[in-house]
């Protein structure tokens, strides 16, 4: 019998590990983007990037988009426009609508994201992620155990450092 009781349940548990290993990914992506100078959380910013890819948007637009409740993309949305990243304005045609988009200072950052920090963010979970086979189950619970130990903070250093050898 494991030692993580989570893993003794096999498929019934499955949701609550697959977030498990969700928020280890996004903890950990969270450090290592403080530790560059990124102080929006990490679960913003996939909203910066769905806008600076299409544009203004409503937030029921966004919701659908990310596959998020509307309410927490609202909440999202308020701080990010309290940080000064995106702008929420009314829509004149149809005051129920807000349509949200990002400021300079937002795609400023969304530009420079692109060219520094997500190529590693992605690099980073890849190596993490890199030759998971068999069944589902035991893919999740290697996941994990790599989540468990250093192999993500390890795998930031080493894509950022491959990165950097390029430019």
């Amino acid at each position: 019998m494991s030692d993580d009781f989570l893993q003794s349940l096999n498929h019934l548990a499955m949701g609550t590990r697959l977030k498990r290993a969700g928020v280890a990914l996004q903890s950990e992506a969270q450090k290592w983007l403080q530790a560059n100078g990124c102080d929006i959380p990490s679960a913003h910013l996939p909203v910066i990037t769905a806008l600076d890819r299409m544009g203004a948007t409503s937030i029921g637009v966004l919701a659908r988009m990310l596959g998020i409740a509307q309410p927490g993309v609202s909440r999202m949305v308020e701080q990010l426009v309290a940080g000064g990243w995106v702008r929420s304005e009314t829509d004149p045609k149809d005051r129920r609508i807000r349509e949200i988009q990002l400021t300079d200072k937002g795609r400023t950052f969304a530009a420079e994201a692109s060219r520094s920090l997500w190529p590693v963010v992605e690099k980073a979970v890849a190596r993490v992620c890199a030759g998971l086979s068999g069944p589902f189950m035991s893919q999740l619970t290697t996941l994990e155990n790599r989540l468990a130990t250093d192999a993500l903070e390890a795998s930031f250093r080493s894509a950022q450092a491959d990165l950097e050898e390029q430019r």
